[in-house]
């Protein structure tokens, strides 16, 4: 079962800008985990169809993480468990091992 919304906003919001694992549901149901850093702009294209892009992603509940395979993004609300500034927050059979 997915984690609260609010509770995954609160502590991304206080862990700008530093690593987070986190694991999350696909849209087709499957269990994903992503390493990465949050609010990374090196290496992103600074045309104007990448900023409106970035802003449409950012409206519709997603976050973008910088992972060593590129630019990944994952929705707020199908969050599983994640790991941020030293805490790690998850439900009930979802512990990042």
């Amino acid at each position: 079962m997915a984690l609260a919304e609010n509770m995954v906003t609160n502590v991304l919001s206080e862990n700008q800008n530093q690593f987070i694992t986190v694991k999350f549901l696909t849209k087709d149901d499957e269990v994903r985990v992503y390493n990465g850093r949050m609010n990374v702009i090196k290496g992103l294209k600074g045309n104007e169809r990448g900023k409106i892009a970035a802003a449409a992603l950012k409206a519709h509940g997603y976050v973008t993480l910088k992972t060593s395979d590129g630019y990944k993004c994952f929705k707020m609300d199908r969050v599983l468990a994640f790991k941020a500034g030293g805490r790690h927050v998850f439900g009930l059979g979802d512990e990042i091992v």
